[in-house]
């Protein structure tokens, strides 16, 4: 190559100075100086193309010197199928790792949104700072949704968002439809377009408009079985005609806001419009949507966008002082708010695996440099003859290159079926929000293959150059000369010494945060939950149509599905509640305490709130402290009573008897009525398993007599396994209304699990990878310490000889490769305590710099390497010394 260059080089002045001489010969001719350039350069014009062909030559001949390498290589591995073999698996396993979690990456965080210009599309959630709450993704108000559409110039429109549900019913069995409520320029823009018909217009969005639907594929392929006329057709939910006016193209995924944060839930199928009216769009005080959509106008940044809804927030504030005191607004990329805590958590998987990849570069540059030990003298010798180190390092690299591109090849392979191995786990399934890509659905597609690829490139590069390194500072002479020994020193520090060190140490790392991820699992596993998950069924059904459009219709409904549930067989006792435990839902109020000074309306003290039915508190396990349960006696014609949580009871009413209290929700001069405390009900997990519970008021069913309150989530006790009585409590619903859909029929134990699976996923695959970084870390220091062992044969034979003992022989071995071993141990303990602050947000119950899982570690890993360096050692020590005498 440097020969080539300096050829070319030459060509070119010698080309600059004909031209540059025969351009003056012209002008002394009479010529001007352009006419004299121009001849100068058609009377050269061979010596160009002499110098185009030259160029061709040399690429033909750097070509065929590589397909002359490439050739040679694959000769040399033929020859060495053993070091072949464990060269393409070990490097396989670590490209295929790093394939399989970049393909996870790629799609929940690379892979763009399904919509045009998805980078200008922003969700708006309230952000709020009051004393005793504070949130900074909370549901907006229609009021404050409808200001910040009207008086906002950086977004093209801004869209409201309602989760909903539907009872479909009329054809075949009923069932549960999960939906949206949005404005009708919500369609336009994401910028989708419908398989059939349209979306919603501007008079379909109104107070009393139309009921008009449109459908997703999925609905319509599955219900309808892609029938082209559902557009002359009309469906019931909830009991009401819906004209479908659309049916949404089979790639639209909506991107839920209800599911955001990790609730695992049907992806939507059905919307309808919001139809906000004017008591809505004015009402700032109760926030039930579930977020708005914009979409920044060309030339508006996010930063812009923020600063003048921040502005917006100020001036509500100063309008609506009684319901915006604390309030702003947060402006969050639509890909930053669907991806979520899931970010993190992936990131640190790939630098998992990046770690472990490094680790396979160290293993398989170790086998290298033992390989071209045994290759000294041929590659001296071709030196000798005059082979270019150039040439011979190149042909090194080619060597370490076609290596790993074959073990990329089989890490591939390895990918895809990982991949479907691991679609079968449960922690899969609920991993991210349901606007994004399931993984469940993953495939290696050019994006992945693309960074396998580069993966493997790099990797044969980084493997590849320690034995360049010892290549550049052989010694001709000494190769020359048979059975000349590999190093006239060998208790020198040798590369492949600080190879496997700098293997351990990261093997270490890998190893110590699976740990403190295992830890913080077990401990979430074994965080009591308040309340007893076994034996429970829970159930959602939702009374929802003309025949329940009045409160005490539903409350009828509820006492009489709960009573016929409780006689059911196998059925000990029955309840239900607004949002199920551990669903990733609450909700909360502002509340005063009587006695107490009264607070503004920003200084509210806040809880979480739940409606309950009778019965609920038992049926789940959770204890009554004091006082009583809810019972169908209390209604709306007796004293308005309240249960609260004991966090509530010591929070506000501490050393006093709670029972007999008054709350009252707002501040105490508002128009509702004060609430009387008549129980306490022991603490239990409510948003997650991870989260404290805090302060919670419970409200009966049977005195909520305005509003729209409904029970959702239904739960049964049972005697015996859960799942065999579901027939029976379907069975008791349909008598009294056959049209009534029954959804999301699991266990309690179901829920739980559902509840960590992400933080399941995230300890299964950190686990694979450290138990792959053992396997690396042993087999690397065996090799090293068995290689060294292999090199002071005659050493060895001379101290027996002379009088060692046999366990003075394998104390010599055993202490130098655990020596290494703990080296490494050091080094790698030391690199975690920095790496694993990285984790915190992983992490429940457990310090990133746990003492237990750091010591766990080291000792685990000091078995590791005492085990792999016993093996050599005890070889050692059986060695016969004749024969290690005559070894050469």
């Amino acid at each position: 190559m440097g020969q080539r260059k300096r050829m070319l080089e030459s060509l070119d002045q010698e080309i600059r100075d004909y031209i540059e001489a025969e351009t003056q010969d012209n002008i002394e001719r009479g010529m001007s100086p352009e006419e004299a350039r121009y001849a100068a350069l058609r009377k050269f014009g061979n010596v160009t193309r002499v110098k185009e062909e030259t160029r061709e030559v040399w690429s033909v001949i750097w070509l065929e010197q590589l397909v002359q390498d490439v050739r040679y290589t694959a000769r040399m591995l033929r020859k060495s199928p053993g070091f072949t073999v464990v060269a393409v698996l070990t490097l396989a396993l670590g490209i295929g790792a790093n394939t399989a979690i970049f393909s996870v990456v790629q799609a929940v965080i690379l892979q763009p949104l399904p919509y045009p210009q998805p980078n200008r599309l922003v969700m708006l959630l309230e952000r709020v700072r009051l004393r005793n709450y504070q949130n900074d993704l909370n549901d907006p108000s229609p009021g404050n949704f409808a200001d910040w559409r009207a008086q906002n110039s950086v977004f093209e429109d801004v869209a409201a968002i309602q989760d909903k549900s539907f009872n479909l019913t009329g054809s075949g069995e009923p069932v549960r439809v999960e939906g949206e409520a949005v404005s009708a320029s919500l369609f336009s823009l994401l910028r989708v377009r419908t398989t059939l018909g349209r979306t919603f217009n501007a008079n379909e969005d109104t107070v009393g408009g139309p009921h008009v639907v449109v459908m997703g594929y999925g609905l319509w392929v599955s219900r309808f079985g892609a029938d082209p006329k559902i557009l002359q057709k009309s469906i019931l939910l909830d009991g009401a005609s819906y004209r479908v006016i659309g049916v949404m193209d089979r790639s639209f995924r909506f991107p839920d806001p209800a599911n955001f944060h990790g609730a695992a839930a049907q992806a939507d199928q059905l919307w309808v419009p919001i139809a906000l009216g004017p008591a809505d769009l004015a009402n700032h005080g109760s926030h039930f949507l579930q977020g708005a959509l914009a979409r920044l106008k060309p030339g508006a940044t996010l930063g812009q966008a923020q600063v003048q809804m921040d502005a917006i927030a100020q001036r509500l504030t100063q309008e609506h002082p009684n319901t915006n005191e604390g309030v702003g607004v947060n402006v969050v990329p639509l890909r930053e708010q669907l991806v979520g805590n899931v970010e993190s958590e992936l990131w640190i998987l790939l630098g998992a695996v990046a770690l472990v990849l490094l680790m396979v570069c160290a293993n398989v540059a170790n086998l290298l440099l033992v390989r071209a030990s045994t290759r000294g003298r041929e590659l001296a010798l071709r030196i000798a003859l005059g082979a270019p180190r150039m040439r011979i390092l190149r042909q090194l690299f080619t060597e370490s290159v076609f290596l790993a591109l074959v073990g990329g090849g089989v890490g591939v392979l390895f990918a895809s079926w990982g991949l479907r191995v691991l679609q079968g786990v449960r922690a899969l399934q609920t991993l991210g929000p349901s606007g994004l890509p399931s993984v469940g659905r993953l495939a290696v597609g050019t994006p992945v293959l693309a960074f396998s690829l580069a993966a493997s490139l790099l990797a044969g590069i980084i493997f590849g150059m320690a034995p360049t390194w010892q290549i550049m500072r052989c010694n001709v002479q000494r190769g020359l000369k048979e059975g000349a020994p590999e190093s006239d020193a060998p208790s020198r520090l040798s590369l492949r010494d600080v190879l496997v060190v700098a293997e351990i140490a990261l093997g270490v790392t890998v190893v110590v945060g699976a740990a403190l991820l295992l830890r913080s699992f077990l401990l979430l596993q074994q965080t009591p939950l308040g309340f007893d998950p076994g034996g429970l069924l829970t159930l959602r059904v939702i009374p929802r149509s003309t025949q329940y459009s009045q409160p005490w219709q539903r409350i009828s409904f509820y006492r009489e599905a709960l009573a016929k549930i409780q006689g059911a067989p196998g059925v000990e006792s029955a309840g239900a509640v607004s949002f199920l435990p551990l669903t990733f839902f609450q909700a909360s109020k502002g509340f005063s305490v009587e006695g107490q000074p009264a607070l503004a309306s920003g200084e509210l003290p806040m809880a979480v709130y739940d409606v309950v039915s009778p019965g609920y508190f038992e049926t789940l396990g959770v204890p009554v402290l004091e006082g009583r349960d809810f019972s169908w006696s209390d209604t709306q014609q007796t004293l308005p009573v309240i249960v609260v949580n004991e966090a509530m009871a010591q929070t506000y009413w501490p050393n006093e008897d709670p029972i007999g209290k008054r709350i009252k929700e707002g501040r105490p001069d508002e128009t509702s009525p004060w609430l009387m405390v008549v129980g306490v009900v022991g603490n239990f997990r409510h948003f997650d398993v991870a989260s404290r519970p805090r302060p919670t008021m419970f409200f009966p069913i049977s005195q909520l007599a305005a509003g729209t309150a409904l029970l959702r989530d239904w739960v049964v006790r049972t005697t015996g396994d859960p799942l065999t009585i579901a027939g029976g409590v379907r069975q008791a619903i349909w008598s009294l209304d056959k049209d009534m859909p029954i959804s999301r029929v699991q266990t309690m134990e179901e829920v739980r699990s559902s509840a960590v699976a992400q933080q399941q996923f995230t300890l299964l695959l950190l686990g694979l990878s450290a138990g792959l970084a053992l396997v690396l870390a042993s087999v690397g220091l065996y090799g090293v310490t068995a290689y060294a062992t292999a090199l002071r044969t005659r050493e060895i034979g001379i101290r027996m000889a002379l009088g060692a003992q046999r366990r003075d022989v394998m104390s010599l071995v055993l202490f130098d490769g655990a020596a290494l071993g703990f080296v490494g141990v050091g080094i790698g303990i030391v690199a975690a305590l920095l790496l694993t602050r990285l984790m915190t947000v992983l992490l429940y119950g457990v310090r990133a710099n746990d003492p237990l899982a750091f010591g766990a570690v080291a000792m685990l890993l000091s078995v590791v390497i005492l085990v792999a360096c016993y093996i050599p050692a005890r070889r050692a020590m059986r060695m016969d010394p004749m024969m290690a005498l005559r070894y050469e």
